[in-house]
Order: structure tokens, then C-alpha cells, then sequence
């Protein structure tokens, strides 16, 4: 299996590197083949995945129980 698909979140409230972190092991947790990227001074969360191991609800749930709200969606 290899990342397949790629989808870009705006994310409210992140402003440091342990905002950063909270999402990352969130995904994580998904226990899912992945690559994720933040940028926290643009509240950007890229993130290259499997289509046939998650969805993008998947994903945005994941980050919601990190503590953060997704603004926009946006596919690549």
C-alpha cells in the first residue's frame, strides 16, 4: 500500500509546535500509512494518505479530538 491521495486543512487555534504535535500523534493513532506536514504560522495541515486505509471525515475527526477546529478542506 502507498499514500495515494493528498488533502490540505486550514486548522483554527494552532500556534506552536505542541499544537503541531497534538494533530501529528492524532493521525498517528490512526494507525494508517501517511505523511503529514503542518505549518503552523498558516494553520495549513497537509496530509498525503491511503484512500483505501481512511477518509478525509476520518482525518478532520482526528483532528477535532486533537482540540482543534477545521476551517476548510481542500483536496490535491
Amino acid at each position: 500500500m502507498t499514500v495515494n491521495k493528498s488533502v490540505n486543512f486550514k486548522v483554527n487555534g494552532m500556534h506552536c509546535g505542541g499544537c503541531a504535535n497534538k494533530i501529528k500523534n492524532s493521525v498517528a493513532g490512526l494507525n494508517i500509512e501517511h505523511d503529514l506536514n503542518v505549518d503552523v504560522p498558516t494553520g495549513k495541515v497537509n496530509i498525503k494518505y491511503n484512500s483505501e486505509e481512511t477518509s478525509i471525515a476520518t482525518l478532520k475527526d482526528s483532528i477535532a479530538k486533537a482540540g482543534f477546529q477545521v476551517e476548510s478542506v481542500e483536496l490535491e
